[in-house]
């Protein structure tokens, strides 16, 4: 087996996406990525999202195939949420329902290369990349790393406090539980990206590179490094949000500044932007098409500024069937 189990099941769930509920994520967690599948399976959107692809034989064989062959009903689970540090390659992914464990563990025993144990009383699956446990008969844990599991499946004892990340997700996310969410402490996790600013940085180079073509690659990337930690300091925390009314796919983004100055800046450019693209009127007939069916409205609170889109559902709806008629056309004529 070329790919390990870890790696086949991450890339294939990675098209679901990633519950809005309350979640013990790690303190050490710097950004999350949380999916209601239940709530996506129940709104308007999921509903027509789901009939589309069930409409569509190759999908469906290919749902099939993951289902027999290792045990995952995507239209089942439930909620799948997944954070990390930040650090290139590394998280971890809980997924709830949809997992026949017993099935997975069947098909994990037959690779040579497993190495079977137990964190507590959850049993394991470590491979060269990649680990999982047990988290029942219907839900596992998936991480980079055998250590990264272990940090999920006994998580430390959290802290009174939570940490700022977290507190920022939880002081937005008040009336309505979204159907999708992904938060980030972005300077954190741009300074493990740029492993420059630990001694970690390499740049490629070889016989026929000159000096001059190094140098400049270096500034290159320094430039880069310098512009994300000057943007970060600034906007440290952002959070998106995706959830729905009766008409309309609604979309949140906030940004949490450094100060008020900051936060007002942002909003301002926020509260000016529909402004902007209406000067575009007539360049683009698209997002013409596009700006018809937008709303836009803009929120702050001290440092935290949001803007919230509403698109609505039906032109969302008529969009999506005429692509997949676009699609089907295309190919009936490469035939």
């Amino acid at each position: 087996m070329k790919k390990n189990l870890p790696t086949l099941l991450l890339l294939s769930l990675s098209a679901a996406c990633l519950p809005a509920k309350e979640k013990n994520f790690p303190e050490s967690a710097n950004w999350l990525i949380s999916f209601d599948m239940e709530a996506f399976n129940q709104s308007r959107m999921g509903k027509f999202i789901t009939g589309k692809m069930n409409e569509d034989p190759n999908i469906n064989q290919k749902m099939q195939g993951l289902k027999n062959a290792f045990g995952v009903d995507l239209l089942k689970i439930r909620e799948i949420s997944a954070f990390g540090s930040g650090e290139k390659n590394m998280g971890t992914a809980l997924i709830r329902g949809g997992i026949n464990s017993k099935q997975l563990e069947g098909f994990a025993s037959l690779n040579d290369d497993v190495e079977i144990g137990d964190i507590g009383n959850k049993k394991t699956y470590t491979f060269k990349k990649g680990a999982w446990g047990i988290l029942s008969g219907d839900s596992i844990a998936v991480a980079s790393n055998k250590e990264l599991l272990k940090e999920a499946l006994i998580p430390k004892n959290a802290k009174k406090k939570p940490p700022p990340l977290h507190s920022f997700v939880h002081s937005i996310n008040k009336e309505n539980a979204p159907i999708i969410y992904f938060a980030a402490n972005m300077l954190r996790v741009n300074r493990l990206q740029n492993k420059i600013l630990s001694g970690n940085f390499k740049i490629k180079a070889d016989q026929e590179t000159t000096p001059k073509q190094l140098a400049e690659s270096i500034s290159k990337s320094l430039n880069s490094v310098m512009v994300g930690e000057i943007l970060f300091k600034k906007f440290r925390n952002m959070a998106f949000f995706l959830d729905e009314t009766t008409d309309h796919i609604r979309i949140k983004v906030y940004f949490q500044s450094a100060n008020d100055e900051d936060a007002e800046h942002l909003e301002n450019i926020f509260r000016s932007w529909p402004s902007l693209l209406a000067l575009t009127d007539g360049v683009n007939p698209e997002l013409d098409e596009v700006m018809k069916h937008v709303k836009f409205s803009v929120l702050r609170d001290k440092k935290s500024v949001g803007m919230t889109v509403l698109l609505s559902h039906s032109f969302f709806e008529t969009k999506v069937n005429e692509e997949i008629k676009k699609k089907k056309k295309a190919k009936e004529v490469s035939k």
